[in-house]
Formats: C-alpha cells, sequence, structure tokens
C-alpha cells in the first residue's frame, strides 16, 4: 500500500526522543514522566461539580463557534489580563484545545506563494511539532530558527535576512516558551509586530503558558497590538485551560485573530 511522503521530511518528534533517552535508567526515585508535558496536579476543585451540573448538555454537539457566553467570558478575560478589547462575535473561536487551532489556522491562512515563490514558515527550534506538520501540510517551507542560550531562548530578530522576510507568510511564537520557558518582552513583541506589518506575514503567538509565572504576568501579543496599533490581520493568539487550569483532557482553547482571520479558520 503506498503511504504518503508528505510528513516525511519533518524532524522527529522531542518528546519520543527524550522517551527514548530515558527508558534504558532506572529512576533513583519516584519516577516522572517526561512524555508529553501532561500537569501535575489537580484541576480546580469547582470544575468537577460545574461539569455533572451541566452534563446533559455533553449529548449535544456544540456550536461551531460556540456559544455567545463562552465567547464572551473569554473576550472578558482578554479584557482583565491584557487590557484588550475584542468583540467576542467577530474576533473570537473556541478550540478543542488549541492544537487544532494552531493547525487548522495554517490551512487557513497560509497563502500557496508569497510574492511568486513558496511562503516561508519561520518557527523557534525547539519547536512544538504542530508547527511544523502544519507548514508542511499546506506545502510551505519550515525554517526552524535556533532559540538557545545565546539568543535568549527566543528567536534573533536582528539574524533574519529581509528577503526571507518578504517570502514569510507566518512567524510562529511561543511565550512564554516551551521547553525553555523564556519570555519575549514587550519590546521584542512590538518589534515582531513590526516586521510583520512591514513584510506582511502573521504572527501566531501560541500563548498557552501565559498563566504559569512566579511574580509579575508575562506580556502578551495582545497588549503588543493594542500598543503599536497593528493590524488585527497580523496576529492569531491562542490560548489553552490544558496547562492554566490543569484541563488537558477537556479540550478546551480558544484563538483571538482579526475578523477576516476568524471567519477564514472559523469556515475551514
Amino acid at each position: 500500500m503506498a503511504l504518503t511522503e508528505r510528513f516525511s521530511n519533518l524532524p522527529e518528534y522531542a518528546f519520543p526522543r527524550l522517551r527514548a533517552l530515558l527508558d534504558g535508567h532506572a529512576p533513583g526515585g519516584t519516577p516522572l514522566s517526561m512524555s508529553i508535558g501532561e500537569p501535575m496536579h489537580p484541576f480546580p476543585h469547582w470544575v468537577g461539580p460545574l461539569i455533572a451540573e451541566r452534563q446533559a448538555e455533553f449529548g449535544r454537539y456544540p456550536p461551531n463557534e460556540g456559544t455567545p457566553e463562552l465567547r464572551a467570558a473569554i473576550a472578558d478575560w482578554a479584557a482583565r489580563r491584557y487590557g484588550a478589547v475584542v468583540d467576542p462575535e467577530t474576533r473570537i473561536l473556541p478550540l478543542n484545545g488549541s492544537r487544532e487551532g494552531l493547525f487548522n489556522a495554517c490551512l487557513a491562512l497560509c497563502p500557496e506563494t508569497k510574492r511568486g515563490a513558496r511562503p516561508l514558515v519561520l518557527m523557534p527550534n525547539p519547536f512544538y511539532q504542530v508547527y511544523a506538520v502544519g507548514a508542511a501540510a499546506v506545502g510551505a517551507e519550515s525554517r526552524y530558527l535556533p532559540a538557545t542560550a545565546e539568543t535568549g531562548f527566543l528567536p534573533d530578530l536582528d539574524a533574519l535576512a529581509p528577503a526571507d522576510l518578504d517570502r514569510t507568510a507566518i512567524f510562529w511564537l511561543c511565550s512564554p516558551s516551551n521547553p525553555q520557558g523564556a519570555v519575549a518582552p514587550r519590546g521584542y513583541l512590538d518589534r515582531l509586530l513590526g516586521l510583520a506589518e512591514r513584510h506582511d506575514f502573521i504572527v501566531f503567538a501560541d500563548e498557552c503558558y501565559s498563566e504559569i509565572y512566579r511574580d509579575a504576568p508575562p506580556p502578551g501579543m495582545l497588549e503588543a497590538l493594542a500598543a503599536t496599533g497593528a493590524d488585527p490581520e497580523r496576529l492569531v493568539v491562542f490560548n489553552s485551560l490544558s496547562k492554566r487550569s490543569n484541563l488537558p483532557g477537556l479540550r478546551a482553547g480558544f484563538a483571538i485573530a482579526g475578523p477576516e482571520a476568524t471567519r477564514e479558520i472559523r469556515s475551514g
């Protein structure tokens, strides 16, 4: 049987590699799972009773665009957390976990060509595998940007050639980053949005770890968007309850984007 070669050139996923490295070593203490990054703490105590209270509603398919109450709650959170004014009717899309949105947004928003050439999708390295899978699915070229100690564990914006930025369709940023935990400062976010405006690409901001911090909450792209006055169509922000609330099994996430991008992702 012939099998697809579409994803055959993807780098090996980091978690299976890590598992293979650890499998041959007996633990010296209580085993700690390092396979797929599942939360190690219980979810909030009030989640179970609320799910039980609404259990009858799980017998129906939810609306594709989410309920008005859910979209309003997401918009209220964005306002409290980032001071962002987001129209829940036109700019918010609930997701079955952010991973679904990360992939579908690439399908919906990456063009077939950019300035007459194969588009580039830029992403930090190390990276979440779905970034590269989405790029491969649309026939784009993945470009892996080192995010090492030398670069502050974030892609070095100064190292990007203008010609490559002109061919870029999507720039992936994960902040706070996984696995390094680096936080992009506001100046970095502002500058990245400026590059997106100048070179006509979209920033995909994976902010699933935004609520995991010790002292001050990390800045987010919605703050930078408001401060710089950039076009909302230059940005798609993804978040999820998986990490912030220890609820990966609930598959609850959302995307905030410009109205046109939201329509495109929703229709896809």
